[in-house]
């Protein structure tokens, strides 16, 4: 799992951008590079740094995840009738998996969850903020 130049494409929708998928386990994950404050060859380093200690950043991301989310849908989208019982935490993190990892600068950095139609096919998002750590979260769609 590593991002190299020749598996990079520019995204056209944006001038500063470049996509490109990875294989982990068999879930596909969608990489993007926003460059604008560093060159792309320090992007590309920055993504394969992150890539490599990824089992580790995946469980933070993923705890974040399940700080921030896990009691909201137990006690707010839980929905028995409609096939959404309430969830054990492993339940929980089980239904969780990361579509999508965009890397916005040195420091910045989403990891992008899929949840299953837990919240109504929202996006998760663990954001961090020094490269390393996962500290923040959000919903979006």
């Amino acid at each position: 799992m590593k991002i190299t130049k020749d598996t990079l494409k520019k995204d056209p929708r944006s001038e500063d951008c470049y996509r490109t998928t990875i294989l982990f386990g068999q879930n596909t994950i969608d990489i993007s590079l926003n460059i604008e404050d560093l060159s792309l060859d320090d992007m590309i380093a920055l993504g394969n740094l992150f890539l490599e200690g990824f089992e580790d950043k995946k469980k933070k991301a993923t705890d974040e995840i399940v700080s921030a989310f896990y009691e909201k849908y137990n006690e707010n989208w839980a929905d028995e009738d409609n096939g959404y019982p309430e969830l054990s935490k492993p339940e929980f993190r089980q239904k969780l998996t990361i579509t999508a990892i965009h890397f916005y600068a040195k420091d910045l950095i989403d990891v992008i969850y899929n949840e299953d139609g837990m919240f109504g096919n929202h996006y998760l998002i663990a954001q961090s903020y020094d490269g390393e750590n996962f500290d923040d979260s959000t919903m979006f769609g």
